[in-house]
């Protein structure tokens, strides 16, 4: 009897260890940015071009959105060391405990295959320990959009062996620099990437095909960039490293633009399943939606992707799955889900910058992920906005109040439904600085940290300092 009690006590005392001795993960507070949209060093320390310096500097494609030429070749410099050590100081006195930044394949092998630039992993070997030394979870995003322009030429995503070109970039990568860093991402927004800046720049360069068919050509792209980020996810557990991987989705929800018309909830019912169901489905469910299939059958019959490819995809779910909200895709009955229409539909009397403000759309994404898709681990990875005329300095100081009410809504929705059971593991802000936002250039102030562009001067918002008090106040859950 007395050995008996000695096991159960023992046994016990195991369990609690195992229990309780476990570190609690933390919720992950931060900010949010992309190479190319803050490095600027366009050409240092042997970058070589990628297809963002191309499409700025000799497509010089903001003309055809704000009229002007504008580059990322500066940005706000954050490639200097001396700059990004005070950034990094800043958001150790906003009190964030995690960065999302990117790494920027053009630097990394400058002609996407081949020769690597030591110069340029030193740099972010460099970048990473400096993260980690101001006591912030790197959040690395491998691919950003962005790529190097010698394979864009060979037709990128639309070449097979693209996924190839991929790899052997994301394993440099990995190898490099898994010890350190515990979260990788493997791509950014894919639905972004092909199905409207595609766009964007089809509707300049080719109109001589039909919209629909042109929207839809995307779809093989899109389909190996998710085989890629299976590949990738494959890959990063074969080599046994002590983290987590995952994929970056924009979300935005269907809705519709009055909920009592029927047209207006079936355009918006179909809207969404080509923004969110067409990436959210192969990923965990194994397949496309059938409607989004029924649309390809028809306007890009030669898609026909493999019942093996999409077993692979399925086999390979994300460790995690980072979601980009700004706005649901509000949709007309009239409006074409196969077009960028709804982008301009927005009933909010004062506009946001990135659509119409609707938290609780977040929080129904976020149920809905919970019910629909296995409850994974997410991460809001990018969430933020800007309104025209508020981020103007005056004795010195921004005042934002719009941005703070946003970031404030945005957050007790994430939170609301972390406290319903979802698996949120954490909230960031797009983004910390102002910075070149793509097609706007620098017209579009997103961030919580004024830049003055000529100057690069850096002025904390009021938004920088309720954040602040927001991370201060939910910093324990």
């Amino acid at each position: 009897m007395k050995q008996l009690k000695i096991s159960l006590s023992f046994l016990l005392f195991c369990t609690n260890i195992l229990v309780f001795g476990q570190k609690k993960q933390p919720f992950f507070w931060g900010v949010a940015t992309a190479a190319y949209q803050v490095e600027g060093a366009y050409q240092t320390d042997g970058k070589g071009e990628s297809k963002w310096d191309f499409l700025t500097n000799k497509v010089g494609i903001t003309q055809f959105t704000i009229g002007e030429k504008q580059t990322g070749n500066v940005s706000i410099n954050m490639y200097d060391r001396t700059q990004y050590l005070k950034d990094l100081a800043l958001l150790k006195q906003l009190g964030a405990n995690s960065y999302r930044f990117s790494l920027d394949w053009s630097r990394i092998i400058p002609d996407g295959t081949g020769a690597v630039n030591e110069k340029a992993l030193a740099h972010y070997d460099q970048l990473i320990d400096d993260v980690l030394a101001a006591g912030l979870e790197p959040f690395v995003t491998i691919y950003h959009f962005d790529y190097p322009v010698v394979l864009m030429q060979k037709d990128g995503w639309g070449n097979p062996a693209m996924v190839d070109w991929y790899i052997n970039y994301a394993s440099i990568v990995m190898k490099r620099f898994g010890k350190k860093v515990k979260h990788f991402i493997t791509f950014n927004e894919p639905y972004i990437e092909f199905f409207l800046v595609e766009n964007m720049l089809h509707e300049q360069e080719s109109k001589h095909i039909p919209p629909k068919e042109y929207y839809m050509s995307q779809m093989q792209k899109a389909h190996r960039q998710l085989i890629a980020n299976a590949k990738a996810i494959e890959l990063y557990h074969s080599l046994q490293l002590k983290g987590q991987i995952g994929i970056v989705l924009n979300v935005n929800p269907g809705a519709a633009w009055n909920a009592s018309k029927v047209a207006d909830v079936k355009a918006a019912n179909f809207q969404d399943i080509l923004i969110n169901g067409l990436f959210l489905d192969p990923l965990y469910k194994g397949k496309y939606p059938q409607m989004a299939m029924d649309s390809l059958a028809k306007y890009n019959p030669s898609f026909q992707p493999s019942a093996s490819d999409l077993t692979f995809i399925a086999q390979n779910k994300p460790d995690f799955l980072g979601i980009n909200f700004y706005a649901p895709a509000v949709v007309k009955g009239e409006d074409s889900a196969m077009s960028l229409k709804w982008l301009d539909n927005n009933p909010d009397a004062i506009k946001s910058n990135v659509g119409p403000v609707m938290p609780e759309y977040l929080y129904k994404m976020l149920i809905r992920l919970k019910k629909d898709y296995g409850n994974p681990t997410v991460y809001i990875t990018e969430n933020g906005t800007g309104f025209a005329g508020e981020d103007v300095v005056k004795n010195g100081k921004v005042n934002d109040p719009l941005r703070i009410d946003y970031i404030k809504r945005h957050v007790a929705y994430a939170l609301k439904a972390k406290r319903e059971g979802v698996n949120l593991g954490g909230y960031m802000v797009w983004s910390g600085w102002d910075n070149f936002e793509w097609v706007s250039g620098y017209t579009k102030r997103l961030g919580l940290i004024y830049v003055d562009f000529k100057t690069q001067e850096r002025i904390p918002k009021q938004s920088f300092f309720e954040y602040k008090k927001l991370i201060q106040k939910y910093k324990g859950i």
